[in-house]
């Protein structure tokens, strides 16, 4: 009876003790892949396959044959292409509770965006920072961009 117990007992505390997936937010996940994808998470390399969930503070990358399309929680659709690197910095969306935030990093790469019920309930929650600037207040918009990174 003792070694379930103790056994038990020491399964409770390395949760307690690590970052576990109940304690992060899911946001969406992955729709497709293709070639190399990544996700950077808590400091770690993993790879990304087709319904895989993604979590606030994930970053995906996408290698020189990746791409990736992404599916968030309210339905804004986002594709990556080669070479790109997306942060997922902000996300809330609560409509019982009229609570909405989408913040993201298109930090290099090609991007394709399609607003989801954020664009429509609450545009000016929705920000997109970009190497160049930041993107705000999206209603319903769809667009193509493409940032440089560091060659």
């Amino acid at each position: 009876m003792k070694k379930p117990v103790i056994g038990l007992i020491a399964l409770l505390l390395w949760g307690l003790s690590n970052t576990s997936f109940a304690d992060m937010q899911h946001i969406g996940k992955i729709k497709g892949t293709n070639g190399i994808v990544s996700i950077q998470r808590n400091g770690k390399m993993i790879p990304a396959f087709p319904h895989m969930k993604v979590y606030l503070n994930d970053i995906l990358i996408t290698g020189s044959n990746g791409v990736v399309g992404l599916l968030l929680e309210d339905n804004t659709l986002l594709s990556m292409g080669s070479m790109s690197r997306l942060a997922l910095d902000k996300f809330d969306f609560s409509p019982a509770n009229n609570k909405y935030a989408l913040q993201l990093s298109m930090q290099q790469g090609t991007f394709v965006y399609l607003s989801g019920l954020l664009g429509k309930l609450a545009p000016h929650a929705v920000k997109l920072d970009t190497p160049s600037g930041t993107i705000s207040m999206l209603k319903e918009t769809n667009f193509m961009a493409s940032f440089p990174g560091d060659e």
